[in-house]
């Protein structure tokens, strides 16, 4: 018997488990050293959390290498102690054709919370439309007092609204963006998107360059810089060989990345 955490930022259930003389995992989905949000909310600065979750679980699961190398800075943990088990997507997304509408669909799938990029969406749109450029940029995820608070957008940006799967919101798009304001531990949006055949644009922060890695599968631009999210968007709408060659790419990619998933041995979880 063991008790598996899906998080970093309980506490209590390892406590407990420890106090029970049962063993203790927690699978890590955290970077809290690059999301100042969340330790504020924790109160608990990075490092006092990782000496916390060292000192009361067993073994962990990271959903990337970054998160491994959070937890594990000096890789000198046990072996056995630590794995590295990427996130995995549905597998349906495979199947979606990629037919992209005039004008095309670009797309930020998300919580629609500030700290994922709303407005940075909202300042890309307005200078894609100044470069002159044609498309529909649609916020695909709930409605939030963040969004509300954005006031009115530009014509070429509305609220999509929510889609109950990746499958059906991933349908609704040509081009995924990744505009959050923290590192991402892994970016599941991003390896949907790429799965489904979506190119990505991505600030280059946190795991989602290293899952596109230079396959083609997209564009990592510089963080909190919109304007080159528009320009990056300009390059592959422009060319629709370009945006073709970027999604099958993504598709290999993403084929990649799920055996590499399905290689981690079920011991080490």
């Amino acid at each position: 018997v063991e008790v598996h955490q899906n998080t970093a930022v309980l506490d209590a259930p390892l406590v407990a488990a420890r106090a029970a003389g049962v063993a203790s995992v927690v699978h890590l989905r955290e970077l809290p050293a690059e999301d100042e949000a969340l330790c504020a909310r924790l109160g608990l600065p990075a490092e006092a959390l990782r000496h916390a979750l060292l000192t009361q679980a067993d073994r962990f699961v990271a959903n990337s290498e970054a998160v491994a190398r959070w937890l594990d800075p000096a890789g000198q943990m046990p072996q056995g102690r630590l794995a590295i088990l990427p996130n995995v997507v549905d597998p349906g997304l495979s199947a979606l054709p990629f037919a992209p509408a005039d004008p095309p669909r670009v797309a930020l799938i998300s919580s629609n919370t500030a700290k994922k990029g709303i407005a940075d969406m909202v300042a890309t749109a307005r200078a894609f439309a100044a470069l002159g450029g044609r498309a529909e940029f649609r916020f695909i995820g709930p409605a939030s007092a963040d969004l509300a608070a954005l006031g009115p957008l530009p014509s070429n940006l509305r609220h999509w609204g929510y889609a109950a799967t990746p499958v059906a919101a991933l349908a609704e798009a040509d081009v995924v963006l990744c505009l959050s304001h923290f590192a991402e531990s892994f970016g599941r949006s991003v390896l949907e998107a790429m799965a489904a055949g979506r190119p990505v644009v991505t600030y280059d922060r946190g795991t989602p360059p290293a899952l596109l890695a230079g396959s083609g599968a997209g564009l990592v631009v510089p963080a909190d810089d919109p304007a080159a999210v528009a320009r990056a968007l300009g390059t592959l709408l422009s060319y629709p060989a370009a945006l073709r060659a970027a999604s099958q790419a993504g598709r290999a990619r993403a084929a990649v990345l799920a055996e590499a998933a399905a290689a981690v041995p079920d011991a080490l979880i």
